[in-house]
């Protein structure tokens, strides 16, 4: 019969505090080998980035509104558009054995003007939220799970009325020049 004693108790969480503190990689847990991230840039267009600390390539994916995933199947269902973006690596850098610990990371990326791609759903709406992710690549522990972006300014511009526009001829009068220069500057 084993019994456990304060005394066995100290000497197990010491072991434990000490492991802690001289192997901290083994109870923290790793940065991820790839960050995946969108930026709205008004205009009604994104741009998409890869951080990549790894060794290896991996492919970023995207879809638009609720449009339906029709891209090819390459092991974890279809796929969207893709930007094309493919986060790179460093040229010279060895690709075995792999790794996610690359400082600094391999930096890419591209903008996309959602008003330029091909079937736009909803081609009227103001804005579009954009799902991406990165699915395509050597090792899935380093896929970046869907994420979400709206993007903005995708509305066409109101037709010129005419009202409001023109020059300040000679029969503008004081008070509607004022008028105009608090439009102007307002």
């Amino acid at each position: 019969m084993l019994r456990t004693t304060p005394a066995r108790w100290g000497v197990a969480l010491a072991t434990v505090g000490a492991s802690a503190l001289f192997f901290p990689g083994v109870a923290s847990a790793a940065p991820p080998g790839l960050e995946a991230n969108a930026v709205d840039n008004g205009g009604c267009k994104v741009t998409f980035s890869i951080d990549n600390r790894t060794n290896r390539s991996y492919t970023m994916d995207y879809w638009i509104d609720d449009e339906p995933l029709t891209g090819p199947d390459y092991g974890s269902g279809p796929t969207g558009r893709r930007p094309p973006l493919s986060a790179g690596v460093a040229d010279g850098t060895p690709t075995t054995p792999y790794r996610r610990d690359i400082e600094p990371p391999f930096h890419t990326e591209k903008q996309v003007d959602l008003k330029a791609v091909e079937n736009l759903p909803n081609p009227a709406a103001a804005t579009h939220v954009v799902h991406y992710r990165v699915i395509l690549g050597p090792e899935s522990d380093d896929f970046v799970p869907e994420k979400t972006m709206t993007v903005t300014g995708c509305a066409a511009a109101p037709p010129d009325t005419g009202s409001g526009s023109g020059s300040a001829g000679s029969s503008m009068t004081p008070a509607g020049l004022l008028s105009r220069i608090g439009e102007l500057f307002g």
